[in-house]
């Protein structure tokens, strides 16, 4: 008797493992089942100019079939060095997927940068790039040293039906956040702005998206962590005015000036 029930109790926690396996469902599966069904009206909405529409549509996909898969192990190349698989970033994820032919809002990356130095320490900031190394290296000076920069040149990925799913069934530029286990959080679209914004302006209205990510991953990870103490980006993150991005050689000259005044002053 004790040793039915002992398998039957080997049986039943082998049943719950494999319950628990089965949803983990790969991202690339759940997009590959909805994407048809989503491409087909989202098509409908963009011809009826009914952007209302689109956003409701991007929505109600990512929230009830994306969240909660898990994102594909597949690898990224640095700029240096041998290839990277997802597996190996141990932090929470901050995804941007890109293309070098992309034009940033003039804000965008000077406010990524800012996130990523004071977050990086519990937070893994990606800027996956669907080009090759010679494009890359072009704008990498750009970024943050505490920005991950890596890229797919699907000429010579391997992973070719994992990257044909993220890089073309949401499109670029887009952003995935996922913990630690590469659960996906949230995917949102990059923000966007007209040219003619001043350079403040596009960086408050980039970090104020930006550091809405980082606010959900330092949520999730400090729900899972004994430390409830931890930073978060909302608690005292500020703005910045046009002041804060004066030219160097303007401040310079006139600090040149305000001495001469000084000097005249005392003359007198």
């Amino acid at each position: 008797m004790k040793n039915v029930l002992l398998l039957s109790i080997i049986f039943f926690g082998y049943l719950t493992g494999s319950a628990q396996e089965e949803r983990r469902v790969p991202f690339s599966t759940a997009i590959s089942a909805h994407i048809v069904k989503y491409n087909q009206k989202i098509d409908v909405a963009y011809e009826e100019q009914d952007l209302e529409r689109a956003t409701f549509l991007f929505d109600s996909l990512v929230n009830f079939h994306l969240v909660g898969t898990y994102l594909d192990n597949f690898n990224v190349n640095p700029i240096k060095g041998d290839p990277i698989y997802f597996e190996e970033y141990e932090k929470p994820i901050f995804l941007i997927t890109y293309a070098t032919w992309c034009v940033p809002g003039a804000g965008e990356i000077p406010a990524l940068n800012d996130l990523a130095d004071r977050f990086h320490d519990q937070i893994d900031f990606i800027v996956l790039f669907w080009d090759n190394v010679e494009d890359l290296k072009d704008v990498m000076k750009d970024y943050s040293p505490n920005i991950h920069l890596v890229y797919v040149d699907e000429r010579t990925n391997q992973d070719g039906a994992i990257i044909n799913k993220l890089k073309h069934s949401l499109g670029f530029p887009m952003m995935y956040f996922m913990n630690s286990e590469k659960k996906m959080l949230d995917i949102r679209k990059i923000v966007t702005h007209h040219s003619s914004e001043t350079l403040s302006n596009s960086y408050n209205i980039h970090f104020n998206s930006l550091s809405k990510g980082v606010s959900l991953l330092m949520a999730d990870l400090d729900k899972n962590s004994e430390n409830p103490a931890i930073d978060k980006p909302d608690d005292g993150l500020e703005l910045y005015d046009e002041d804060d991005f004066s030219d160097p050689e303007e401040e310079e000259e006139e600090e040149e000036e305000e001495e001469e005044e000084e000097e005249e002053g005392g003359n007198y």
